[in-house]
């Protein structure tokens, strides 16, 4: 995690197998690279759910800035991902004697 802190990439646009291939090169987690680096992008194009699940947006989105702005593809699903993510399973069987 120490080193992709440490890490600044050049200008551009990276795949995943870009930040693979650089984090090799130097020796860096490419997972905490771009972790780190979101602080710094312009754009970042990832999957919408990491930014609706509690879960999951406190480890990968909470870098965003509180002022940007937010394009979803596939709108048409947020509602039921946004009910996924809140839901709460229940499965104690409760026995009547």
């Amino acid at each position: 995690e120490q080193k992709g802190a440490e890490a600044i990439l050049p200008p551009g646009v990276y795949t995943l197998e870009d930040l693979k291939q650089f984090g090799e090169e130097k020796g860096w987690c490419p997972y905490f690279l771009a972790r780190h680096m979101i602080s710094y992008a312009n754009v970042i194009v990832y999957n919408y759910q990491y930014m609706l699940d509690p879960k999951v947006s406190q480890l990968v989105s909470k870098e965003l800035e509180r002022e940007c702005v937010v394009v979803f593809d596939e709108a048409h699903n947020i509602d039921n991902v946004c009910i996924e993510a809140l839901s709460v399973n229940l499965r104690h069987m409760i026995s009547y004697a």
